[in-house]
């Protein structure tokens, strides 16, 4: 049996990314090392909140968990999304966390984790990137300990969801986006397009809600509120894709494509551009681009039995959906 990849989190949870946490969590192929948090969702003491809430909802080993950036770089921030609930995680009713976060800021601690490990690291970066950018600005070296980055952020072909132009989590922080992704760091980047192919129906998250373990029940009842809250009849399983791929990247289709991040004050600020075009030779790109391998589509089926077989509740799905 292959040895389980080592990874950090860096989260803003979120109950997307506490579904994305569940399943890193669970999964055998992932050695989770620690889970750092950055204000994006919800500020940033109720991000650190809903993360140790989770961990002790479903009794994980004591991974240690880092508070990070409380604002991005040079805006003030977003206001948080309300579809994610008063406390940023579905209204779940919880209870309040035992476990405590380390004593380190999440930028020293990425550092250290890091530094000391005995082989490059994974990052599985699904918030707003601040955390990230202000590691590789103060310690320019440790990207030679970075394996690759799969980050959860922009558009591909399709439109934004926070502005037309442009996805949360690299519009909350547009100058974090372009450090990163312009760094020249091995990248994958899971943008909106395949982010919003792989579903729960409701009916499959009602059965979620009674299956035996607490991880599967916590997902089925995150996404039971994003169905009512939209008032759709499915939910997405979100930030949990670019999970998935890490975990099975046969899974999904990419392209490696040049990638350009906007941060103009105008209405594309935040957009992630991409040179889509068949000829480029004697055509000139303005600004600065920088070639990452994006995720264009994913086999939706595939993840969704990864989730819930890894939640212990592979039962649950309606295994005729495509």
């Amino acid at each position: 049996m292959t040895n389980p990849l080592p990874v950090l989190l860096d989260v803003d949870t979120g109950g997307d990314d506490a579904l994305a946490l569940l399943l890193a969590l669970a999964s055998p192929a992932l050695d989770v090392r620690g889970i750092t948090c950055v204000a994006g969702n919800c500020a940033l003491k109720q991000v650190v909140a809903n993360t140790l809430t989770l961990l002790d909802a479903i009794n994980a080993p004591p991974v240690p968990v880092a508070a990070g950036m409380d604002r991005p770089i040079l805006e003030p921030g977003l206001s948080a999304p309300a579809l994610h609930g008063s406390d940023g995680m579905g209204d779940l009713g919880l209870p309040a966390p035992q476990r405590t976060e380390v004593d380190l800021h999440a930028v020293e601690f990425l550092r250290r984790a890091l530094a000391d490990a005995a082989e490059p690291v994974t990052l599985i970066c699904l918030a707003p990137l601040t955390n990230i950018a202000m590691l590789l600005r103060l310690y320019p070296r440790i990207g030679d300990r970075i394996e690759r980055l799969y980050v959860m952020g922009g558009t591909f072909a399709a439109p934004g969801n926070t502005t037309p132009a442009a996805e949360f989590n690299v519009r909350y922080d547009p100058e974090a986006a372009a450090i990163v992704l312009h760094s020249g760091l091995p990248v994958t980047l899971y943008p909106l397009d395949p982010f919003m192919q792989v579903r729960l129906t409701k009916e499959e998250a009602e059965k979620l809600t009674q299956a035996k373990g607490a991880g599967a029940r916590i997902a089925g009842g995150i996404a039971l509120h994003y169905c009512r809250f939209f008032g759709m009849d499915f939910s997405l399983i979100g930030d949990a894709g670019t999970v998935a791929t890490v975990i099975d990247p046969a899974g999904a289709a990419s392209e490696r494509r040049p990638l350009h991040v906007e941060l103009s004050s105008g209405a594309a600020r935040g957009a992630t551009v991409f040179d889509r075009r068949i000829i480029t030779d004697g055509f000139a790109r303005e600004g600065e681009w920088t070639d990452v391998d994006v995720v264009t589509r994913v086999d939706a089926a595939r993840y969704r039995k990864l989730m819930a077989t890894a939640l212990g509740a592979a039962e649950a799905l309606d295994d005729k959906r495509k």
